[in-house]
């Protein structure tokens, strides 16, 4: 007998290339605010330059709190799952991946 699985299926992947569009107001969550600062201050518009450069920015930030002693550069490549995992999060709500309208 096949039990359904309760866990909901995992998202598909995004496109590098999918457009962004921020749609909420600003966010007080300091994360989020760096995700809508690198689409509406810095003109970022796609979704892997997002990615990336929110990943960059979160590890900075971390990299300048804790110093370099923290040896912190050992986890970097999370810092893009994170920025990956927040983008999602806002999708939706306050940011919109791909061409989809808004009403």
């Amino acid at each position: 007998m096949h039990r359904q699985s309760a866990i909901a299926s995992p998202r598909a992947p995004v496109p590098a290339d999918a457009p962004i569009t921020w749609i909420g107001s600003p966010p007080d969550d300091e994360d989020a605010r760096m995700v809508w600062q690198t689409v509406t201050r810095e003109g970022v518009a796609t979704y892997a330059a997002l990615v990336d450069r929110v990943g960059e920015r979160l590890f900075r930030r971390d990299l300048d709190s804790l110093g370099a002693v923290a040896d912190i550069g050992f986890f970097q490549p999370f810092y893009l799952a994170h920025a990956r995992a927040l983008v999602a999060a806002l999708d939706g709500t306050r940011l919109r991946i791909g061409g989809g309208v808004t009403s």
